[in-house]
């Protein structure tokens, strides 16, 4: 039920705002609700050029770059099937070093095939050492379809353009070109470049250009991409830099820049408009709609076929990437900002400290309203119009700021904020769409949500999608990968690994260990896994569900003898951490957040995944505020059917970290007795790969004597007896 914050005159308003008493109850009426009309579908557009036959399930978007003339030549395939490639007596066996023939990776490789050349839809489960990569790149390649590939992140977008698609057009040269298609922000930008060089940008931008000047010149002479990342610096200093001389697309010019005619990122969109296969990743997948909606012109071209991998990233991907809030914890810290960077310069602007005082009580007043309408029970739907004297507050102190940022004091940072928000209530407004309201631990969110199937953005009824992913199912199933991604009619197909878990891989949940819920319960949990680290030969990678619980452990991992502790923290270079942890022998890894998944380490750098507790979303997390929203609509439980099936292929994913290559061999440490207490934990169990469980010292010290990773000269009493 959608509900109505009351507010009458704007004197009322005022008179709430400035704690003076009120003499009028009459409600502000909100605008009539009605649904969002539905995004427009694309019209198909003429190819100029060359005679092609273009299939009638195919509708392409209008040209965004006019002066750019399409021309859909497919380059001619290998008159060879993947079954043929990948076989014994196949090109790859020949010269591909170390090339092996896996029946899983053929398997899935036919598929995939079939799907492009069908125009199917499914989703395929390949877990890890199946090959999944190549079994997608290649019958990508062969084809004659036009394809999208998607994948996780930039590191995995680098790894298969670098890595398999090389090795690839090595052994088969004849193979069609692979374009690659990067976000806005990667690209350098000349005109950012410019400001920074006149000292038009705020900070230290013409100070950071100064100090590599001799680095930018010749690359600049040299860079055919103009992509940021091969600047030839440090990772952090790239990061710093990157800053600077890059743009967002949302603050990109686009025709109306100088530079236009020169752009980087310009020139990789026609490449990609032109491009029969296009190699991008899920933040440019999904961005794509947005940009179209703001009449920036399609960023990706019409195709026959997305092939998505990591495909398991995109439920929550989706929801964060369509969902704006306004947080009250965020706006409480907003405000002290202002008033720390505002404070002695106000003599101008003596109308700022008011008003974000009255912002304050403001916002409590909403908050206060929406508790008496049953907040408290659950999430609600509120009018957009509903807001709008918090929208028309925000706009002055927009204003208030802007006068004080021009003349003294660098507000780039809460500007920026200040008109999300102000952009957020504007369009849903403007929509006479709703807004969502939830109270968590006592603080108010307002969400603004685009939960709908967002696969309009490529006209999906239009286009075949091949999901893949090692993780796409829970209980045996792909339902709630399909649930939550609206989709229906998928072919779906788990293929199964070839590493040997059963005999070369065991789960241990210590017995003796406190629930999470316990006050001791990280100490216990630290304490435990440094008594392993003794007995263990090899690397150890301790996943935390937060950087909260990462920092609670640290001071008693840091007391760890004999062995090197690495910590991910915001800010540190990922990848350097990474080659640290292969090359320092024995070491600890402590991290959190992307380390759970994406990462290949091999051999005896890796012989230990330690898992604090089941991976669940935080209940104050934009995700669970839209499952619940969602789950109401469906009449259908938040915690059993969204946030178990999250945590359980969370968990997945971290426990995937340790078995790398057939040769490899390990212990998955899990600190979590929920997993063995309560009714759910069956569901996680049921989902991690057929290894051994133990609760039992002896029953581990048993089995790293068997696979040859006991520590040399390490003492045997932890493992002596049982707990009691």
């Amino acid at each position: 039920m959608m509900i109505s914050l009351t507010w009458g005159s704007r004197r009322r308003i005022a008179r709430l705002i400035s704690g003076k008493p009120s003499t009028s109850n009459q409600p502000l009426s909100s605008p009539p609700m009605r649904r969002p009309s539905p995004p427009a579908r694309m019209m198909p557009v003429m190819f100029v050029g060359f005679d092609i036959q273009v299939p009638p399930c195919v509708t392409l978007r209008p040209n965004p770059w006019p002066c750019v003339q399409y021309t859909r030549v497919v380059m001619p395939a290998l008159n060879q099937s993947v079954e043929e490639c990948l076989s014994a007596t196949g090109p790859l066996a020949g010269d591909w070093p170390g090339y092996r023939v896996r029946e899983e990776q053929v398997q899935l490789a036919v598929e995939v095939e079939k799907g492009l050349a069908e125009g199917l839809s499914m989703a395929l489960e390949a877990s890890t050492g199946t090959g999944k990569t190549l079994s997608y790149l290649l019958p990508a390649l062969l084809s004659r379809r036009r394809v999208i590939l998607s994948v996780g992140n930039l590191t995995l977008q680098d790894h298969l353009w670098l890595g398999e698609y090389q090795k690839l057009r090595t052994v088969l040269p004849q193979l069609r070109q692979l374009t690659v298609l990067k976000g806005c922000d990667n690209y350098f930008c000349h005109h950012r470049f410019q400001l920074a060089r006149e000292g038009r940008l705020p900070g230290q931008g013409q100070t950071l250009v100064h100090q590599f000047w001799a680095e930018l010149s010749a690359w600049l002479i040299q860079t055919r991409s103009g992509e940021i990342q091969t600047l030839p610096l440090a990772a952090d200093q790239i990061s710093e830099l990157s800053a600077v001389v890059t743009l967002g697309a949302d603050q990109c010019l686009g025709h109306r820049c100088s530079h236009f005619a020169d752009c980087y990122f310009q020139k990789a969109r026609q490449q990609a408009a032109q491009a029969d296969l296009l190699l991008i990743n899920h933040t440019l997948l999904l961005s794509d709609q947005r940009l179209f909606e703001k009449g920036m012109g399609a960023l990706l071209p019409a195709v026959d076929c997305v092939i998505v991998d990591e495909a398991h990233q995109l439920p929550e991907l989706l929801i964060r990437r369509n969902t704006e809030t306004i947080e009250e914890y965020r706006l409480q810290r907003w405000i002290q900002a202002v008033r720390r960077q505002t404070n002695g310069h106000l003599a101008l602007f003596p109308a700022l400290p008011v008003l974000l005082s009255q912002l304050e009580k403001l916002w409590q007043l909403i908050r206060h309203q929406l508790q008496q309408q049953g907040l408290d029970q659950g999430v609600k739907t509120v009018a957009a119009g509903s807001f709008k004297p918090l929208e028309e507050l925000l706009l002055r102190l927009r204003e208030q700021l802007s006068g004080l940022h021009v003349s003294a004091v660098d507000l780039t940072r809460e500007l920026r904020q200040l008109t999300q928000w102000i952009e957020l209530l504007q369009q849903a407004r403007g929509d006479e769409s709703v807004l969502y309201c939830d109270l968590v631990e006592g603080q108010l969110k307002i969400v603004a949500a685009r939960l709908q199937n967002p696969f309009t953005s490529l006209n999906s009824d239009a286009v075949a999608w091949i999901f893949l992913s090692a993780t796409l199912t829970v209980d045996g199933c792909f339902e709630y990968f399909t649930r939550s991604l609206e989709l229906s009619g998928l072919q779906t197909r788990r293929y199964h690994s070839a590493m040997d878990y059963e005999q070369r891989a065991m789960l241990w949940v210590p017995a003796d260990l406190p629930l999470p819920s316990a006050e001791d319960f990280f100490e216990a949990w630290t304490s435990r896994l440094l008594h392993l680290a003794q007995q263990l030969d090899g690397g150890i990678l301790a996943l935390f569900s937060s950087h909260q619980a990462l920092q609670a452990s640290l001071p008693l991992m840091q007391e760890c003898s004999g062995r090197t502790v690495l910590v991910y923290e915001p800010g540190v270079n990922r990848h350097r951490l990474l080659q640290q942890f292969r090359q320092q022998a024995n070491s600890i890894l402590l991290a959190t957040g992307s380390f759970w998944e994406g990462i290949d380490v091999q051999g005896a750098a890796l012989r230990c995944v330690a898992i604090d507790k089941l991976p669940f979303a935080a209940p104050d997390d934009v995700v669970s505020l839209a499952w619940k929203y969602k789950a109401g609509l469906e009449q259908s439980s938040v915690f059993s059917d969204y946030m178990v099936p999250h945590a359980v292929t969370r968990l997945r994913q971290g426990v995937g970290r340790l078995l790398r290559a057939t040769d490899d061999c390990g212990l998955v440490m899990l600190g979590d007795r929920r997993v063995l207490k309560k009714t759910y934990g069956i569901r996680f169990l049921q989902s991690l790969p057929p290894m051994p469980l133990t609760e039992s010292e002896a029953e581990v010290a048993a089995f790293l004597s068997r696979m040859g990773i006991t520590r040399k000269g390490a003492s045997n009493e932890f493992f002596s007896t049982e707990k009691n």
